[in-house]
């Protein structure tokens, strides 16, 4: 055989390679990496020419191209081949990446939320300037049951789906002022916040811009029995303050199952923007 001295030992290319004897066998087992040269007694050798090729196997194979895959790829190698095969992969990591960019803003968004709801300060109406933001909405025209409210919902849910847009944030609902009487109120629409990075151009067309401002709100913990007294305190206090109320109320969950562990204890917000008479 060739001068063994220019080449390594299974067990030398293995440490140089941070891998185990045995995943160096299997590879040459299956035709995925195979030695440089065989000796005569069985023993395998590799060449230094190698480490690049196994660090680029390992590559792939840290980004999830399964073993069958790469065998493929050895058996046809080509530079056209290698190309498409990395440019599969890096639509693939793109599409990670974005996945993992959302996660991190849901997280973001909920610790947010969360810290929001464990300083809320309940039953109190307050003040709150609020920025600008986008919602996807859906209409609604149902009655005021439960059954009807959660298909409504439903529905929302997926319109947002097949619209493809994310929202972090628990799904809302609107109150027109004038559906409030002294019995009951009535919702208009459900709706989402979505973050404008996450609108393209031929989204605008379904989003709605609503518009900041200063707003009256109260936190309530009793999930939303108390919604409608809740209307009424804050058209009371808009009344005895001298404030127009300038848009429709928002109904927002604050705090929902994933902090507490009764539907009857969700923290809701009720919002309405104001301003003076």
């Amino acid at each position: 055989m060739k001068n063994s001295r220019n080449y390594f030992t299974t067990g030398e290319f293995a440490r140089i390679c941070g891998v185990k004897k045995q995943t160096l066998f299997h590879y040459d087992d299956i035709g995925i990496f195979r030695p440089a040269i065989t000796g005569e007694n069985g023993y395998r050798y590799y060449s230094y020419t190698q480490i690049e090729t196994f660090s680029v196997l390992m590559a792939l194979k840290d980004l999830n191209v399964p073993l069958k895959e790469i065998k493929e790829h050895m058996e046809s190698r080509s530079p056209q081949a290698l190309i498409q095969l990395l440019e599969e992969r890096r639509s693939e990591i793109d599409e990670m990446i974005r996945k993992l960019q959302w996660s991190k803003k849901f997280i973001d968004t909920k610790i947010h939320l969360t810290r929001e709801g464990l300083h809320a300060p309940l039953g109190e109406i307050v003040f709150e300037d609020m920025e600008d933001e986008y919602h996807i909405t859906t209409r609604y025209k149902g009655p005021d049951e439960d059954r009807d409210i959660m298909k409504a919902v439903s529905d929302h849910l997926n319109f947002r789906q097949e619209l493809e847009i994310p929202s972090c944030y628990a799904i809302g609902a609107i109150i027109p002022v004038d559906s409030v009487t002294e019995e009951n109120y009535l919702y208009s629409h459900f709706y989402s916040v979505v973050d404008r990075e996450d609108l393209l151009p031929e989204d605008y067309e379904h989003a709605n811009l609503d518009t900041g401002g200063r707003y009256i709100c109260i936190y309530d913990d009793q999930g939303y029995q108390n919604i409608h007294g809740n209307c009424m305190k804050l058209m009371d206090f808009a009344k005895e303050n001298g404030l127009h109320l300038t848009s429709d109320f928002y109904e927002e969950v604050i705090l929902d199952d994933l902090s507490v562990k009764d539907y009857n204890h969700y923290l809701v917000k009720l919002a309405v923007r104001v301003e003076r008479i």
